[in-house]
């Protein structure tokens, strides 16, 4: 029974190596060649018992044959194995053949070498392969390089395109000024009016590309700390907000016990960013909440409005550039209100998020 086991075993063995897509070398102890398989004898055209008493390093190309004795033999003496090593099986007439070697060696009882086992993997499609990678590795490289290059170029021709239509609409605006302390006709003043408002709007957002162009290019929005009486910065956005859309109501709730350290121009920017977008996608029916509160840790403002929910897609890209905060897409703008509130709380080392849900939309900047 035992005899028989091992001898299937033995058979099973021998189909393995035989039969095997890779090549097996084994040697004994000294390094001479005991065994090849057929896989092996193929590659180097020949037949299978030519290589007995050779050194496995005969099989090897010129170069391969000097690394492998002079570094591969030694440290496989040392340490008893190595694996993944790329050679080259010595030419036969075909062109060298390119192969990772893997290599053991087993040991007596004596640490005296019984025999070395080397298995060979053809390493031309794995080669072609990697260098493939390589190349579109330094293909994506080069297509990112290059679009950073147009990004920076795009957002350095927004920069120069702001400030140079801030003079013309400049004059645009003092000259509407000085027409609407004229006498004019009823017809007139509508049309001033129109001039005026429109005028502004453009200068607001002007003033909102030369914000992404900062922000982009100069590594955020710059500001200016001084200490704020934050009730009355609040107070004063909100009446602002009141006589141009006095048909909406907002209301304020605010426990401030101390002053803030801020830029009031820019808090000031991020609230009326977020009280006009709250009065654009509210509910007209329901007052809008402006909150804040001051603690000696931190500071906070909410603007809570009903209406719509935000779907949650949006809600995950409200804070990019061009982005609008509704669920509409036909308002007035450019997207860039709520992106440059979130990059002023960024430079206040604060964070603006937002939730949304059936009851209520919530803004909330925090600092501390």
């Amino acid at each position: 029974m035992t005899d028989k086991r091992s001898s299937d075993l033995s058979e099973d063995f021998d189909d393995f190596f035989e039969s095997s897509l890779c090549g097996f070398v084994i040697t004994d102890g000294n390094g001479k060649i005991t065994r090849v398989n057929q896989c092996t004898a193929k590659w180097l055209s020949a037949k299978p018992d030519q290589f007995i008493g050779k050194r496995f390093s005969d099989i090897l190309s010129i170069g391969s044959k000097i690394y492998f004795e002079t570094h591969l033999w030694p440290l496989l003496r040392i340490q008893g194995q190595f694996d993944e090593v790329s050679v080259e099986l010595t030419d036969t007439g075909k062109g060298k053949i390119p192969i990772y070697i893997n290599a053991y060696e087993r040991k007596d009882e004596n640490d005296n070498s019984i025999f070395i086992r080397y298995t060979l993997f053809q390493a031309a499609d794995r080669r072609l392969y990697e260098e493939n990678l390589q190349a579109a590795q330094k293909l994506a490289e080069t297509n990112l390089n290059i679009e950073k290059e147009q990004a920076i170029i795009r957002e350095q021709f927004i920069a120069v395109l702001g400030h140079d239509l801030r003079n013309p609409l400049g004059g645009v605006m003092s000259a509407a000024q000085l027409l609407a302390r004229s006498e004019l006709s009823e017809r007139d003043r509508k049309l001033m009016n129109i001039v005026h408002s429109s005028s502004k709007r453009m200068y607001e957002m002007i003033n909102n590309i030369m914000d992404l162009a900062r922000g982009r290019l100069g590594g955020g929005i710059s500001i200016t700390s001084v200490s704020v009486d934050l009730e009355k910065l609040l107070t004063e956005v909100s009446n602002e907000l009141k006589v141009s859309h006095p048909e909406r109501v907002i209301e304020s709730n605010f426990i401030i016990n101390n002053p803030i350290e801020c830029d009031p121009a820019r808090i000031s920017q991020l609230v009326s960013n977020i009280l006009a977008n709250a009065i654009t996608h509210g509910s007209p029916d329901d007052p809008i909440l402006l909150q804040a509160k001051t603690t000696d840790q931190y500071w906070e403002i909410s603007i809570i409005n009903k209406g719509q929910e935000i779907p949650e897609k949006t809600l995950k890209n409200l804070f990019h550039p061009f982005q609008r905060g509704g669920t509409e897409s036909n308002h007035n703008g450019l997207g860039l209100g709520l992106y440059i509130s979130s990059e002023i709380a960024k430079a206040h080392n604060g964070l603006l998020s937002v939730t949304s849900d059936k009851g209520e939309t919530r803004f909330t900047l925090r600092v501390g």
